[in-house]
């Protein structure tokens, strides 16, 4: 098992994507502490590893808060052992309105649960790992991070920014031997996304046919490219963002 005797913390991880990362992580062998501000929903995925034989603890934290992000590391290292690997799942989606109709008080709160939240995990995390000279970290960034989209004034902004820490950390704490990288999902079909459709009325047809491969993603494709991410056999990897988009990004024309 590619995971064996690791502690993996993983912020967002009640629901969608962040589950499938609990429950993919906790079958390569991962003791995990599974991290959401909604604890009923984090308490069930932890159930769920434990089904799988392996220790869980369920966590209700707010990552944009530091005491939240200092009593849940805390906890992981105490109950689980460590943090070995750290997956920095935990966002809110955007207004999609025009920027000049926009909110700025939820600017700041996708500003600070997003990339802020990543910031303070990523720190308070990292302390650990830079005392042990070991770890791993996966921050979730988007395609939103990387191209454009309108009308989207927060979210992208706010993943950008992840991308671009990820690139910073992997420099500072190479030399701990701690890998930094992060994967920027393409459209995932989780429940949070289907409700977003649902409220500006878009149609999952009409946005698989913008995606090369013909379909949306589901969280179980991030699941697997964070686990790759989150082992050894990426131990040369750090500082990359790697679009999991079934070639969003790659988009041109097709003749």
């Amino acid at each position: 098992m590619r995971l064996e005797r690791k502690a993996a913390l993983i912020t967002g991880s009640g629901r969608g994507i962040g589950k499938a990362m609990a429950l993919t992580f906790a079958r390569e062998g991962a003791d995990i502490a599974v991290i959401d501000i909604d604890l009923p929903s984090a308490e069930q995925t932890a159930e769920e590893v434990r089904k799988l034989s392996r220790k869980a603890i369920a966590i209700k934290a707010d990552v944009g808060k530091p005491e939240d992000v200092d009593t849940m590391v805390d906890r992981t290292i105490n109950e689980l052992g460590g943090v070995h690997i750290l997956v920095n799942n935990a966002g809110i989606l955007d207004e999609t309105v025009p920027t000049i109709e926009s909110s700025i008080e939820h600017w700041d709160e996708v500003i600070r649960v997003i990339l802020r939240g990543t910031y303070l995990c990523c720190r308070r995390a990292g302390k650990w790992m830079v005392e042990h000279k070991t770890g791993k970290i996966v921050n979730l960034g988007s395609i939103a991070g990387i191209a454009g989209f309108s009308p989207r004034p927060s979210y992208g902004p706010a993943k950008a920014g992840v991308i671009y820490l990820t690139r910073s950390l992997a420099l500072e704490w190479a030399e701990y031997n701690i890998n930094v990288n992060c994967i920027a999902p393409g459209y995932v079909l989780t429940e949070m996304v289907k409700s977003a459709f649902e409220k500006t009325k878009t149609n999952v047809a009409d946005v698989a046919k913008g995606i090369p491969l013909g379909h949306m993603l589901e969280p179980q494709d991030i699941a697997n490219a964070a686990l790759f991410l989150a082992s050894e056999e990426a131990r040369q990897i750090t500082g990359t963002t790697l679009p999991v988009d079934g070639g969003f990004l790659s988009f041109g024309v097709k003749n």
